[in-house]
């Protein structure tokens, strides 16, 4: 467990601070404060301890580090853990733990900019493509769904960004059929839950509002009840 949870924690930092970068360069360059780009050390990049330890300051500059970091590296090692616990639904263990490390860090960089890293989705298509090895691709499903995304796009495109189009462009490839479905009815009907809670408490309503923690949540909870939606699905509970 202890592997688990240090494989989670590095993930989720390094994925979290490559979400940040403008190109892939982040490969190969070293980590640096947000603040003053001061290069950071190994011992400033342990997962969340770093961080409580420097008690959420830069070590050279003292500026407050983004609570992100922390709050994405925990939420990751949670949900690495997870699958010790509870059975999952969707037995393919490679392919949730990539879309837990890529979606929660895509989630709180969309949270925070409204913004879905062209350079992260190609990350995320490749790395599933390979990792899947093409297994759920389907040509002639997969045409009509990404067709029928940019149709919602171009109908909807001021409730939808291009970027969560690709994001699901990408989620179609690399999980089952069924899954896909789920997924993107989940995350519009947590959506549109947390929209209408917001804008009975909110003065200011029809904000941008950011998709990908919705869609993390539903696919997190499709892996886990994957075999009760597949039943409801096919009528399994009538």
């Amino acid at each position: 467990m202890l592997a688990i949870i240090m494989l989670g924690g590095v993930i989720a930092s390094f994925l979290y601070a490559a979400t940040s970068m403008k190109n892939i360069n982040f490969i190969y360059r070293r980590s640096q404060c947000d603040s003053c780009n001061g290069n950071l050390r190994w011992h400033h990049l342990i997962p969340v301890i770093s961080y409580l330890l420097l008690r959420g300051r830069c070590k050279y500059c003292r500026r407050k580090i983004d609570l992100s970091y922390p709050m994405c590296e925990i939420i990751v090692i949670v949900l690495f853990v997870m699958p010790l616990f509870f059975d999952l639904g969707l037995s393919d263990y490679t392919l949730y733990y990539l879309l837990v490390s890529l979606l929660v860090p895509l989630s709180f960089y969309d949270f925070n900019t409204l913004t879905i890293p062209n350079h992260m989705n190609l990350l995320f298509l490749f790395t599933g493509l390979y990792l899947t090895d093409l297994y759920y691709i389907e040509p002639v499903r997969d045409i009509i769904v990404i067709l029928i995304l940019h149709v919602i796009y171009i109908l909807f495109s001021d409730s939808i960004g291009y970027g969560d189009i690709k994001l699901f462009t990408v989620i179609t490839l690399i999980t089952p059929v069924n899954f896909f479905i789920y997924t993107i009815l989940l995350t519009y009907i947590i959506g549109g839950l947390f929209v209408i809670m917001i804008n009975l408490y909110k003065e200011h309503k029809n904000e941008k509002i950011p998709l990908v923690p919705f869609i993390a949540n539903a696919a997190v909870l499709c892996f886990f009840l994957y075999e009760d939606f597949n039943q409801i699905y096919y009528g399994g509970f009538l």
